[in-house]
This record gives structure tokens, C-alpha cells and sequence, in this order.
């Protein structure tokens, strides 16, 4: 699909910061930037490509407001170095200009921030003219490009405060966008989960809360529909002293009428205001008749449409098919798909059936191969058909999705045809697929952690390779929607033994990135499923991963109604596992009281000595010691982290050695010995940096600044809780709230002192 006259959005930037810092030759290979000062230049003159940064504002920034003296003359090496790195083509875009520098791009498709401005541009534009496939397309595109959290590996934190909140902003605008077109093109269904999602994100925003209860009135769940209704005004009583405003108002009352013409032919389809006010009977009518009559080119014409199939977990939906025109235009494109004459051929219009079924997010080629059980190459040529005859679209390099008027209109086709697999067939390939490579990234990022017994299906279809922790750990962060919406996929079409090994698989990733979320609900839903199979290993790893996440966000009685449930069916005869009580005894040591804690801890450790496995009574070592500490005793509680570190560096684990550093900083800490308390913690920040854990960098920041505190070095102290205080915050962690009393106390403090 790499053809001329392709759109910026189509293309892979040179530059990228929508996630970790990105550069690119002209082969599209990636050019890694190594050294943090140089990736600060670079981001902090990317920000502002095509202007002339002066030299006083980057040293400004890179020093945090307090350059050396020899800043000026250190920055022309950082530049000079960058260029040279960059190679004459990217660096040559790095030019000199008084009074500093600039990036100045040939073209705006090279910097990702430019062209997510531009796609927001068209899209916002499309949206003020109700022309939903264009909003929908230019905003999809738009979120494609990012791929993480911007300046997430750029020590620059000055940029990322000045920049992280409005990009968060576009972010979600291009979000609110793209749910409000497939809304508007009559995919509610397909709508509803990440509505939700982002209505729990931005409980004040009243566009997300009208677009879900639009949905859900439009799926015929009324009672839904009103109950969300009351639940924002609840919260934007609660939160800002208001009540729903005129759009809510007037799609409430719409409601209460029940005023939803039988059928909106055409029309209800087509055009439509993107506010509830002043056009709410358009949004509210949709075509609620099914669809015209449709045979497919290969096989037997069928009569009217079967209702749309339930593989890929999704509610039946066949009345909710697109517009009757668009339909017309989609049969039209469709009946001219080529036919494939052999087995070894394209076949495309098998392709959009199958793909049709899926509901999350843009999928990447290897997933597409194994969804539809052919070669890449094959696969390919599949989607590039479909690509120009405007029935699929390249979200960005290698990944591909359906537009939402497609999937719906595939949902409608017949699957009688003998070229057409068993129901469910093509989902379990794709969800096994997800587990199989969620299994190899999580042996990079985790590698010491346990992994429940790949299902069969998984082998049908090789999984991603991955060189290094970065890469599983982009994976990861790329893949995030999908393989929640696998898991639910999978749960919902009784493929149980699939999504509750996915959602045990995934622990290891959730632990690292803190997305509690996400974490809880995928537990639950893979703990439905191992309770439905009867399957005590697959419960007793639910139930230990549900009570980890609870741990963490300290709502200690639900971790330990999680945590005891979690030993009680690991040591009981269906599961006999010892791994999962020993894990599970760990983690209950977190929310017991102090004797018994030691008990726990000494029985995992005297499991893992039984089974052979270093690393678990390494960690076993670490929660030992804290326990030691909390009894008072702390020659043994630095001991036992001592001990712990030892072997995990030995081990390699990186994560898990950053740990152990951790808890021998709250020792030293405990003691009064502020200078390798300190020393400590800088240990942990190196250690949680390279494995991108910003938990426990927070928590290092934490105690980094109380020891500057004994110091005292009041300004110290504030620069790393305020560091901490917005890793908390990002995560949503509750530590944040006490942390940000500590802040203003030292602040008090520091105002009487002077």
C-alpha cells in the first residue's frame, strides 16, 4: 500500500513524540537516541518545529531553569553531536538560526505533532459540516500516531509540564470525535465500550455522557439510557454546582417521549448536527428497518440477512446496519471483489467478512494473518484491494482497520458460503494469537514471572519477536485496547479457556504499568471465565492478580477477601498449586498486621526453597525485610534486602532488583543514615528507569526527597515530591493525596522560615 500521492497521515514521521521520543531515516528504520541531554534538544526543538528556539530557552529547559555557565557552550556540542548521530538527512534538518536553533521540516507529514494538528484541523472541520466517514477517518488517524505518553523517555520535565496537559487535551478532543462519528454512523454497539471508558475518565465533560446515552437509547436500552442520564446529573451536581446542560436536557425529554420515528430511511443516515441541541429528533431517528437484500458473489444468492453473528463477543446487531444508501454503495463495491480461483489466492471479500466481526481497535498485519489464517503476503494483497475500493484503511505502518460503515455492513453478509470458517473460528486464532505474543513480550518485561499453559489454538499462528525490553514493552503499550477488547471478545463468545489465560498473561504487564483500571476489569472477566470452566489454576491466578491491583490502589478489604480466596483455591485439591500460595502469601503479607505477616512470609519462602525457584524467595527476602522493619528490628530488615538484591542481580532482574534497592532506602531511612538512604534511592530511579517503572519511580522520589528533608534541603525535597507527586497523579495512585500535603506543609514551613 505504499503508493504515491498518499495522505501525511498515511506516512511514518521522521520525527515522533506522541509517545517515546522517535526519529526515523529515509528507509523508515529507527535512528535511537541514546543520550538523555540530546533527546531534551531534540524534543524541546521539535515541540516548536519550523520556529527558531532560542538558545536561553533551551538551556532554560534542559537545566531547569538553572543553566551552568558553560550552558551555551554545552549545548552546541549536545546539537552538534545530534546531528551527527541523525546522519545528513534528519540532522540536516537540525539548522542554526540566532539567537538558537530550529527543526525545520520539508514537509509537515515529518513531525507527528504536525501532523496530528493538521488531521484534528480536518476532522473537527468535517464534524462542523455532519460529514461523520471524513470525522471519523481524519480523527482515527489522528490517534493512530500516538504511541504512548509524550516526553515519557525525555528528562526535560519542564517541556512536559508546559506540554503533557493541552496534548492530553487534543487527545481526548480527537477521542470525544471519533466515538461521536461512529455514533452518528449508527455503530452504537460497537461504541458503547469506549464510551464508557471515557465518560469514567472525564465525569465533567458532558459530550461523552450525551453520545453514551445516545447510544445506549439508540440499541432500544432506555432504562439505561435515563439511569445514565441521572447518574451526570449527580455528578455535575456533586462536582460543579450544576445541572445537565441543554444538549442532556433536551435528549432527556426526547427520551421521556419515546418521540423515535419506526423507520428514518435514507436521510437518517446521512447529515446530521454534531450537538443533541436544536437537532436531537435527527439524533435520536436512525434507520431501525434492516437493511436491502443482499447476495454475496461467491456464493448461492440467500434470502434476507441472518442477524449478525455474535464471534467476537458483540450483541446481536443486524437492525442496526448502515443507512440504506451507504449500504447500496457498499454492495456495489463489494460484488466487484475479485474471486479467488485457487486456495493460493487473494481473497478479499472473505477478508471483510471476518474482519467484520472484530470490535476493538486498528490491527496489526501479523494479527489480521492469523484472524484470517493466511500468509502475511497473502493477507496483504487482501487488504490493499479492499484499500481501493475504499472498504478498509491503512491506520498506520503495517496495521489496518475496517471504517465503521464497512464492519456493519460485513456484519450483514451471509456466511453460508464453503470458503467461510466455523463460527468463532476466526476470533480464537486472533485471541490465541494476542496470548501467545503477550506471552513472549511478557518473558522480556517479566521475566521471572509465571505464565498460565498456552492454549492450543495459540500455535496455529507465530507470534511477534521481540529483541529487547523495549520493544515487548511497546508492544504493550500499542496493543493495550485490543487485548483487553480479546479478553472480553473471547469471554463473550464462551472461548473461557482463552480469555482467563489472556487476562493471567496479562498480570505481569498491568503490575508494570499501573493501569488499575483496566487491570481489575480484565481480571474479573478472566476470573468469570476460569470460574465458569471449573478451573482452580486459572481462578487461584484471577484471583491473586485481581487482589495485587486492590493492593496497590490500598483498598486493603477487597485485596484480602481476593488474596484469601486466591490461597484457599490454590492449596485446594483442583488447583494444588503451590507457585499461586506462595505469591498469594507474599501479597496477603501486605495487608495483614506485622506477627502474622512474618508467618506468611517465612511459609513462601520455605515454598520456593522446596520448588527450587531463586527468584520468588528473593522477593520472599525483600517482604521479609520488610516486615523486620516494620517490627523494629533493622539490622535484619537491611539483611534480608541485602540478601534479596544479591540474587536478583545475579538473576538480572532488573525490576525486581529496583525493588529490593527500594526497601533498603526505607531502612536506611528508618535509621537516620539520610546520606545512603539517598544513595539508594538513585540506585532504584536507574534501575525503574530502564524497565519504565514509574511506580517505583515515584516511590524512590518519595523517599529521595524525605531525605533530603533530614538534610535538610528544603528545595531538594520539593523539586522530587512535586517529580512524584505527577507520577501519582498520572496513575491515578491515592499516595498522591498525601503526598500533596507533605508538599504544602513543607511549603508552609518554608514561608514562616523566611
Amino acid at each position: 500500500m505504499r503508493t504515491a500521492g498518499r495522505t501525511p497521515a498515511e506516512r511514518t514521521p521522521r520525527f515522533a513524540l506522541l509517545g517515546p521520543l522517535e526519529v526515523r531515516d529515509d528507509l523508515g528504520r529507527s535512528v535511537p537516541v541514546s543520550a538523555p541531554k540530546q533527546r531534551g534538544v531534540l524534543a524541546a526543538l521539535l515541540v516548536d518545529a519550523g520556529t527558531v528556539v532560542s538558545a536561553d530557552r533551551l538551556a532554560d529547559l534542559l537545566w531547569d531553569g538553572s543553566p551552568p555557565p558553560s550552558a551555551r557552550k554545552t549545548l552546541e556540542n549536545y546539537v552538534s553531536r545530534l546531528r551527527r548521530l541523525l546522519g545528513p538527512v534528519s540532522g540536516g534538518r537540525i539548522i542554526t538560526r540566532s539567537p538558537g536553533y530550529a527543526v525545520e521540516p520539508r514537509d509537515p507529514s515529518e513531525v507527528d505533532l504536525l501532523v496530528q494538528s493538521d488531521l484534528a484541523g480536518r476532522a473537527q472541520q468535517a464534524a462542523a459540516g455532519a460529514d461523520w466517514e471524513r470525522t471519523a477517518r481524519h480523527a482515527r488517524d489522528a490517534l493512530a500516531l500516538w504511541r504512548g505518553d509524550p516526553f515519557c523517555d525525555v528528562p526535560v520535565e519542564r517541556l512536559r509540564r508546559e506540554q503533557a496537559p493541552h496534548l492530553s487535551e487534543a487527545r481526548l478532543r480527537l477521542r470525544e470525535l471519533a466515538l461521536t462519528a461512529q455514533v452518528m454512523m449508527g455503530d452504537h454497539h460497537g461504541a458503547l465500550p469506549d464510551l464508557r471508558r471515557l465518560v469514567e475518565e472525564t465525569l465533567i465533560r458532558e459530550q461523552p455522557w450525551e453520545m453514551l446515552i445516545l447510544a445506549l437509547f439508540r440499541c432500544g436500552r432506555k432504562a439505561e439510557a435515563l439511569e445514565e442520564y441521572h447518574r451526570v446529573g449527580r455528578v455535575l451536581r456533586d462536582e460543579l454546582g450544576v445541572s445537565p446542560g441543554r444538549g442532556l436536557q433536551q435528549l432527556h425529554r426526547l427520551m421521556l417521549a419515546d418521540d423515535r420515528p419506526a423507520s428514518a430511511g435514507p436521510e437518517g443516515g446521512g447529515r446530521r448536527s454534531v450537538t443533541v441541541t436544536g437537532a436531537a429528533r435527527q439524533l435520536v431517528a436512525f434507520t431501525d428497518g434492516g437493511p436491502p437484500t443482499f447476495h454475496s458473489p461467491h456464493s448461492p444468492p440467500a434470502g434476507p440477512p441472518p442477524p449478525a453473528r455474535s464471534d467476537a463477543g458483540r450483541p446481536t446487531e443486524a437492525r442496526f446496519g448502515p443507512p440504506a444508501v451507504i449500504h447500496e454503495t457498499l454492495a456495489l463495491r463489494y460484488q466487484g471483489l475479485p474471486a479467488p480461483r485457487t486456495a493460493a489466492d487473494p481473497d478479499p471479500a472473505r477478508a471483510l467478512r471476518l474482519l467484520s466481526e472484530w470490535n476493538g481497535a486498528d490491527l496489526p498485519l501479523p494479527a489480521i494473518s492469523a484472524l484470517l489464517h493466511r500468509p502475511a503476503e497473502l493477507v496483504r494483497r487482501d487488504l490493499d484491494t479492499l484499500a481501493a475500493r475504499k472498504l478498509a484503511e491503512e491506520a498506520g505502518p503495517e496495521r489496518y482497520r475496517l471504517p465503521a460503515t464497512v464492519r456493519l455492513f460485513g456484519r450483514t453478509l451471509s456466511r453460508s458460503g464453503p470458503d467461510d470458517d466455523p463460527p468463532g473460528a476466526a476470533l480464537r486464532r486472533l485471541v490465541g494469537w494476542y496470548l501467545r505474543t503477550a506471552a513472549e513480550a511478557g518473558n522480556l518485561i517479566h521475566p521471572y514471572g509465571r505464565r498460565p499453559a498456552l492454549h492450543t489454538v495459540s500455535d496455529e499462528n507465530p507470534p511477534e519477536a521481540f529483541n529487547n525490553y523495549r520493544e515487548a514493552s511497546v508492544w504493550f503499550a500499542n496493543e493495550h485496547a485490543n487485548l483487553i477488547s480479546a479478553v472480553r471478545a473471547a469471554a463473550s463468545a464462551g472461548e473461557h479457556a482463552l480469555a482467563w489465560r489472556l487476562a493471567a498473561t496479562l498480570t505481569g504487564y498491568f503490575h508494570m504499568s499501573k493501569r488499575w483500571t483496566d487491570w481489575i476489569m480484565v481480571a474479573q472477566i478472566g476470573l468469570a471465565s476460569a470460574r465458569h470452566l471449573h478451573d482452580g489454576f486459572g481462578e487461584s491466578a484471577l484471583l491473586l492478580s485481581a487482589g495485587r491491583a486492590y493492593d496497590d490502589l490500598r483498598m486493603y478489604s477487597r485485596s484480602l477477601e481476593s488474596l484469601d480466596q486466591a490461597v484457599a483455591v490454590a492449596v485446594g485439591k483442583a488447583a494444588a498449586d503451590q507457585w499461586g500460595e506462595a505469591v498469594g502469601l507474599l501479597c496477603l503479607a501486605h495487608v495483614h498486621g506485622p506477627h502474622q505477616t512474618m508467618v506468611h512470609h517465612r511459609r513462601a519462602q520455605k515454598i520456593f526453597r522446596s520448588v527450587g525457584n531463586s527468584w520468588g524467595f528473593a522477593l520472599a527476602q525483600i517482604e521479609l525485610g520488610r516486615a523486620h522493619r516494620w517490627s523494629g528490628d533493622l539490622e535484619q530488615a537491611i539483611a534480608c534486602h541485602r540478601s534479596g538484591a544479591a540474587i536478583l542481580a545475579d538473576l538480572g532482574d532488573n525490576w525486581a532488583l529496583s525493588l529490593a534497592h527500594l526497601g533498603l532506602a526505607e531502612d536506611l531511612l528508618a535509621g537516620g543514615d539520610h546520606a545512603l538512604a539517598a544513595a539508594a534511592c538513585r540506585q532504584t530511579l536507574a534501575l525503574s528507569h530502564e524497565v519504565h517503572d514509574r511506580h517505583t519511580t515515584a516511590r524512590a522520589l518519595t523517599f529521595l526527597g524525605q531525605s533530603y528533608l533530614r538534610v535538610p534541603d528544603l528545595s531538594a525535597a520539593r523539586g522530587a515530591w512535586t517529580e512524584a507527586l505527577k507520577i501519582f497523579e498520572e496513575l491515578a495512585d491515592p499516595r498522591a493525596t498525601s503526598l500533596r500535603v507533605q508538599i504544602a506543609t513543607l511549603d508552609a514551613t518554608a514561608a514562616i522560615s523566611s
